[in-house]
């Protein structure tokens, strides 16, 4: 049994990774829990939910700490906000650990997401994971564990978090008056949590119907005009491709079960070596896709690949 101090969830993005951490920091900092949760009205709960509990730490990139709402922006920032964790912001960290509780309770600081921490701010936050401070606890969390660097994974206990299952992602999405509940869930596969589940599951149904009916040119202009962002574009085409080949199998859809028939019909157009190569180009431009440089013609040239896997002429 590993006995490192600190706890790193890991999971696939939008299964509410950064939910569960702030779950497990509000139960600790509760003042009177009740069955290992917080109890939401206590005075610790209700400074968590203003934001302003002093034995909270949160350290996340300033990117993704705008995104979650966990800090505000600045009126007069000018640039880009940084998607990685500067060695400045650990620093802080390091010093606040150091303190005594404000509350006299338990202390707890969030890091995440672990691997956007460059070697620098890695190596001034391991040794005081090695040896934190007397009541204070770490959760830290990261959606891709391989890339968190080893001298800190090794001062952590690894624990996974599943994915939520398929009744409740759609109830919560019902809860947000989401239309096709069944279908976003199952295109995200039940990542409910992510910003927008259904990011190009209406682009991809377009593209399915493009297929179906010859692949005419006016029709490929159409999606172009109304292609989501070049990543989502690329995993939507990913998504379209396991289906296909998993159709091409005998098997059930992963991504697009409401298109079953469709995606059967579509499947025996194209060899399963043309289309593996087809994925693989997808996956390494969807690595590239944040450049500005790929965003424009990105979504046409992917289109008449595939329309030339799956059409025998275009209009």
């Amino acid at each position: 049994m590993h006995d490192a101090p600190a706890i790193l969830l890991h999971g696939a993005a939008g299964t509410g990774l950064w939910e569960a951490l702030r779950e497990r920091a509000a139960a600790l900092l509760c003042e009177a829990p009740r069955g290992g949760h917080a109890c939401g009205a206590c005075a610790g709960c209700r400074l968590l939910a203003a934001g302003t509990h002093p034995d909270l730490f949160e350290l996340l990139p300033e990117a993704l700490a705008l995104e979650l709402g966990v800090r505000e922006p600045e009126e007069h920032a000018s640039g880009q906000p940084s998607r990685e964790i500067a060695i400045d912001a650990v620093r802080r960290l390091v010093d606040w650990s150091h303190a005594t509780s404000h509350r006299g309770g338990v202390r707890v600081a969030l890091v995440h997401p672990l691997d956007a921490m460059s070697l620098p701010a890695a190596n001034a936050l391991l040794k005081t994971l090695e040896e934190p401070p007397a009541g204070l606890s770490f959760f830290l969390g990261t959606h891709r564990l391989d890339h968190v660097l080893p001298t800190l994974r090794s001062r952590a206990r690894l624990q996974a978090l599943p994915r939520p299952q398929a009744d409740a992602a759609q109830a919560l999405l019902r809860q947000r008056g989401c239309a096709q509940p069944e279908a976003v869930a199952a295109w995200c596969r039940n990542a409910v949590h992510a910003t927008q589940p259904e990011a190009g599951l209406e682009w991809a149904v377009g593209v399915l119907a493009w297929l179906d009916g010859q692949g005419t040119a006016a029709a490929r202009r159409a999606l172009v005009d109304a292609a989501p962002a070049a990543a989502v574009a690329a995993a939507a085409l990913q998504k379209i491709g396991v289906d296909l080949m998993r159709a091409r199998h005998g098997l059930a859809p992963l991504y697009l079960p409401q298109q079953g028939s469709l995606l059967q019909r579509l499947a025996p157009r194209a060899q399963p070596a043309q289309w593996l190569a087809r994925w693989q180009r997808l996956a390494r431009a969807a690595a590239e896709s944040g450049f500005a440089l790929h965003a424009g013609l990105s979504a046409e040239r992917w289109l008449l690949e595939f329309g030339q896997l799956h059409t025998r002429s275009e209009d």
